[in-house]
């Protein structure tokens, strides 16, 4: 079965047990539903805590999990992923899920490979795309003139590389 990582447990809150969660899906609603979060470290599912408490608090979830009482016993999950089942994510009409795009193959517009795409990170209106090159990795944003095609098919990203930053600068 794969997981996919929906979210992430970024600190406690106050002394009751309670954790923030950081919301990293584009389908939020699938959490209203839920009655246990399973939880993953380093890719593997290591927990699945009952859910008591949950609302919207500064653009974060704060969450509250059954039998987590107090700061110390909620201390051991910070840091870890909020995983579901891939077959739990809604089917998407003309929109693309992350899961299906890292580790594409990027490549240029002359076929000639930059990296691996690795990650994301929102940046306002459009994302950025994290590339990891042989040497170094390269940021690109996710617009129509700097990515010309993304096909989830063949896992291959095609990017104009005048629209490429290194990371490093």
């Amino acid at each position: 079965m794969k997981f996919i990582k929906i979210g992430k447990l970024v600190n406690t809150h106050g002394l009751d047990g309670l954790l923030l969660m950081q919301v990293t899906t584009e389908s939020p609603e699938i959490l209203e539903e839920m009655q246990y979060m399973m939880l993953s470290k380093e890719g593997k599912v290591k927990a699945s805590l009952e859910i008591e408490y949950m609302k919207d608090y500064k653009g974060m979830l704060l969450v509250g999990f059954k039998g987590l009482e107090d700061v110390d016993s909620a201390l051991k999950y910070k840091g870890m992923d909020v995983v579901v089942p891939e077959e739990m994510l809604p089917q998407l009409d003309d929109e693309i899920y992350w899961h299906e795009l890292e580790g594409c193959q990027v490549l240029d517009t002359n076929g000639d490979f930059v990296g691996t795409l690795i990650d994301y990170m929102e940046a306002g209106a459009s994302e950025v795309f994290r590339i990891q090159g042989e040497k170094e990795t390269w940021l690109i944003s996710n617009n129509k003139d700097h990515v010309t095609e993304i096909n989830v098919k063949e896992k291959k990203l095609v990017i104009n590389r005048e629209g490429l930053i290194s990371e490093d600068v």
